[in-house]
C-alpha cells in the first residue's frame, strides 16, 4: 500500500487518519488509513493490513523532538551543578531565618534604654511656696453619705394577638414602666382593622393582616384599647384590651 494524494477511483481529495504515539521526549503520528472525501465514492485503504513496514511511505511519519541529543547531554552534565547551586541558596535562606530568630530572641530580653525608669533628683524646697495644711480632717467631715444604688429595671416586650372573633389575647395584662407591647393583627377575613387608644396615647392605627404595632409605656396607669371597623370606626363588641402599668 502506498499513500495516495488523490483518490485513485474518482480523482477526488483524500484524508489520512493517523494516531499519535510518544517516543522518548517526542511523539510520532502513525498513519492507519486513508479514505475519499467524495460522498459518492467508497474508496478506502487500511494501512493496518500492510504486512511490511516499508509499504508505508516514511514521509508521512512526523517525528517531533523538542530537545536535541546534544542539549540533553548538556542538561545531564549540568544537573549536579544546578542542584548544588540550589542547595546553596536554600542553605543561605535557612541561615538567614535562624539568625533572625536568634536576634529577635535576644532583643526580647534586652530592655531599651528609653524604657528604663529615670531617677528624679530631689530639688531644693521653694521657700516662697506657702505651707500646705497637712492636718487630717475630722471624722465628721470625712464621713461620706452612703449613696443608694439605683435599681435598673430590665425592659421587656409582650406580644398581644387580636382578631374580631376572639378579641385580644390576652385581654388584660400587667407590665412595668418602660415595657413594650406589640399588637399582632391575625384577622384574615377583613382586609383592615383600626387599633384605637381610648386614652389617646397614639393616633388610630390602620392595620392589615399580619401587621404589627408596638408602643412603649413610660407612665403608670390603666389604659384601654379597642378594635374598630374601617373606615366607619365603629367599635367591635368584646374586642377590648386593658394594659395595667405598675
Amino acid at each position: 500500500m502506498m499513500f495516495a494524494k488523490k483518490c485513485p477511483k474518482c480523482g477526488g481529495k483524500v484524508q489520512t487518519k493517523s494516531i499519535k504515539k510518544s517516543i522518548g521526549l517526542g511523539f510520532v503520528n502513525i498513519p492507519v488509513a486513508q479514505f475519499c472525501l467524495n460522498p459518492v465514492c467508497d474508496w478506502y485503504q487500511d494501512f493496518s493490513e500492510a504486512k511490511k513496514p516499508e509499504d508505508i511511505n516514511e514521509t508521512v511519519v512526523q517525528l517531533k523532538i523538542p530537545v536535541s541529543k546534544d542539549r540533553i547531554a548538556e542538561i545531564k552534565k549540568r544537573t549536579p551543578e544546578i542542584v548544588q547551586k540550589n542547595m546553596m541558596v536554600v542553605k543561605g535562606i535557612i541561615v538567614v531565618i535562624v539568625l533572625s530568630l536568634l536576634l529577635i530572641y535576644m532583643l526580647s530580653f534586652m530592655q531599651p534604654a528609653t524604657l528604663r525608669p529615670v531617677t528624679q533628683q530631689s530639688e531644693a524646697p521653694d521657700t516662697n511656696v506657702p505651707a500646705v495644711n497637712t492636718t487630717r480632717p475630722s471624722v465628721a467631715a470625712s464621713t461620706q453619705i452612703p449613696v443608694t444604688p439605683q435599681v435598673i429595671v430590665e425592659q421587656k416586650k409582650y406580644s398581644i394577638k387580636f382578631d374580631v372573633s376572639h378579641g385580644f389575647s390576652p385581654p388584660i395584662i400587667t407590665i412595668n414602666k418602660s415595657d413594650t407591647i406589640i399588637w399582632n393583627n391575625e384577622e384574615n377575613q377583613r382586609p383592615r382593622l383600626v387599633l384605637v387608644s381610648k386614652d389617646s396615647l397614639f393616633k388610630n392605627k390602620l392595620m392589615g393582616y399580619s401587621d404589627k404595632y408596638q408602643y412603649q409605656f413610660n407612665q403608670s396607669g390603666r389604659y384601654i384599647f379597642m378594635l374598630a371597623e374601617y373606615p366607619s370606626l365603629n367599635e367591635y363588641p368584646n374586642a377590648t384590651n386593658e394594659i395595667i402599668v405598675k
